[in-house]
């Protein structure tokens, strides 16, 4: 095994290197103790609003209404009363709504319906603060659409590994509280809480792989309610990166482990995921992510990449951005553990300038049974003891007393005509997502001369190395649109610039925009082996409050490439 630079390190040195890391860190970020005994005691700040992204005019649905206080935690007891108004002059809808008694922080309300075709919202007035909250978007059809927006978080920790809580935890808390649609809990391989990676290894063979099959199993709903089966294969500090494995199946689903001599490097794994997809018994598709975090690179220009069998990077977490470096504008970078790796071929741009096809999502990595809703940006607290006896020693419930350099976790949108384990898995494979920041639902719709997002593989074709395309977003936010920036062969191509308020209206939450592009097409080279005939085009979106959102991308070539 070699390190970044590669020296040649073992596995015990390699342990050693993270928790020398993690305690560094540790010390590093402590908060004052004045600090976290304040934040014991909640503040009211935000409510979320939550509703299906789609809806025909004869549907009813159930609205989700959240109250958080100051470090991102549900108020244990809300007291308050929302105004509530529509965009829909003739939705059907409650007045106000008042918070129960011993709501934990959570209400629904059923019977909500839109009766007008369009992008439409539901506001929230606090009779306490005067402050407005904003539902996420719905877009209303009078008749059943094609496909549906569905949102997920495919990135979760649990006590399985280094994680706190159970999965079955954090699978009732993201149906339940955060009304997602998809999870997927992603516990190392090889990996946990300062466990010897040959010990995690067996406990997950013989343990915590069967557990997970058997959860998945008892919490599928489809149509209500769906979670994946899935892994991380976990290469050790310094040694390599990290990629998620789904699966569309659950009994037939292997483990392929980081430590096996069969699946111990990339292209390994990768081959042993063809082989398994070969089979025909069940499907797989894999995800590296954080592929620009400096302890765990994903190197793509030191790897024989598969599209086919790793379609998708995680472009987005808690960890920060992939996208691009920090020197060149991305004002996400990773800043958690050593921070962004400084070589290139580690960031998103960098694999599509070699040539690789892959679509772009988003989720948390986070270590707590909190799909939907990551805390390790939030305000350093102390978690209660109730938290710490029904969870569990990880990391979930240390990074809280710690100043992590973290973001909001993320979310997958997932278009698919409807929410079942087959439909889903189509659109991963077909890299028929995009991802956001979270808690935040953009809608974003991005075509080129007609052709969306995994319509022909997302590939448009021309006769001719020029000719006339209209490229194209719809979007509707959480909060106004500050930017949406068109990326084409990794440069800013085109940008709409809406506003940096976050209090302006409405109207400044969604976006219509089109370009035309009449250059040549000329493709993008990486080295002398490696580049891409094809122009590549991608959407970068960026909201007032600072939500983000990445969709794409989308390959226009010529016919005669």
């Amino acid at each position: 095994m070699a390190t970044n630079d590669g020296d040649d390190v073992s596995p015990a040195e390699g342990m050693a290197y993270k928790a020398k890391m993690a305690l560094g860190s540790m010390a590093r970020q402590r908060p004052s103790i004045r600090r976290l005994l304040a934040n014991r005691r909640q503040e009211f700040t935000e409510a979320h609003a939550i509703l299906p992204s789609d809806a025909t005019t004869d549907e009813q649905l159930t609205l989700t209404l959240q109250a958080w206080d100051q470090c991102e935690r549900l108020v244990d007891d809300f007291r308050g009363t929302f105004v509530v108004e529509s965009t829909d002059d003739a939705a059907t809808r409650p007045d106000q709504i008042t918070f129960p008694a011993r709501n934990g922080g959570l209400t629904t309300v059923d019977g909500i319906a839109f009766e007008t075709p369009g992008i439409q919202y539901l506001t929230f007035t606090h009779d306490g603060t005067g402050e407005r909250f904003v539902s996420n978007p719905v877009r209303v059809t009078e008749g059943d659409p094609d496909r549906r927006l569905f949102w997920g978080d495919l990135h979760l920790h649990s006590q399985f590994s280094d994680g706190c809580g159970s999965p079955g935890q954090g699978l009732r808390f993201g149906r339940d509280v955060m009304d997602l649609d998809v999870v997927a809990y992603a516990d190392h391989d090889t990996m946990g809480f300062f466990i010897p990676p040959r010990l995690q290894r067996r406990r997950m063979e013989r343990q915590y792989f069967p557990r997970m099959k058997e959860i998945v199993r008892e919490f599928t709903d489809e149509g209500q309610f769906l979670p994946l089966l899935g892994y991380e294969w976990t290469q050790q500090p310094t040694v390599g990166g990290h990629v998620n494995v789904y699966f569309d199946c659950i009994e037939e689903a292997e483990l392929f482990d980081s430590i096996s001599e069969e699946s111990d490097t990339y292209e390994k794994l990768f081959d042993r995921l063809r082989e398994f997809n070969d089979r025909g018994e069940g499907r797989a598709v894999a995800a590296p992510h954080h592929t620009a975090e400096s302890s765990y690179p994903f190197d793509f220009d030191a790897t024989d990449y598969d599209d086919e069998v790793a379609p998708l990077v995680e472009i987005y977490s808690q960890w920060g951005n992939s996208e691009r470096p920090a020197w060149e504008g991305n004002d996400h970078p990773i800043e958690m553990g050593h921070g962004e790796a400084e070589r290139p071929g580690h960031h998103v741009q960098d694999a599509l300038e070699m040539g690789h096809q892959v679509g772009l999502m988003a989720s948390a990595d986070y270590h707590d049974a909190r799909p939907g809703h990551s805390l390790l940006h939030a305000d350093a607290h102390l978690p209660s003891l109730k938290e710490w006896r029904e969870k569990g020693l990880g990391w979930g419930l240390i990074w809280r007393i710690w100043n992590e350099p973290s973001y909001p976790g993320g979310l997958v949108g997932i278009y698919a005509s409807e929410l079942t384990r087959e439909t889903v898995f189509e659109s991963l494979r077909d890299r028929q997502v995009y991802g956001t920041s979270q808690p935040h639902r953009i809608r974003v719709e991005f075509e080129i001369n007609d052709t969306h997002v995994a319509d022909s593989d997302s590939t448009v074709t021309v006769e001719g190395e020029t000719a006339e395309l209209q490229v194209s977003i719809t979007a509707a936010g959480t909060a106004p649109i500050e930017r949406v920036t068109i990326v084409k062969n990794n440069e800013d191509w085109r940008v709409f610039e809406g506003t940096a308020n976050p209090e302006a209206d409405l109207d400044t939450y969604t976006v219509e925009a089109s370009w035309i592009d009449e250059m040549p097409i000329t493709g993008m080279t990486w080295d002398e082996a490696r580049g891409t005939d094809a122009d590549v085009y991608y959407v970068r979106l960026k909201q007032a409050d600072d939500g983000m959102a990445w969709a794409g991308p989308i390959w226009v070539e010529n016919d005669d490439s």
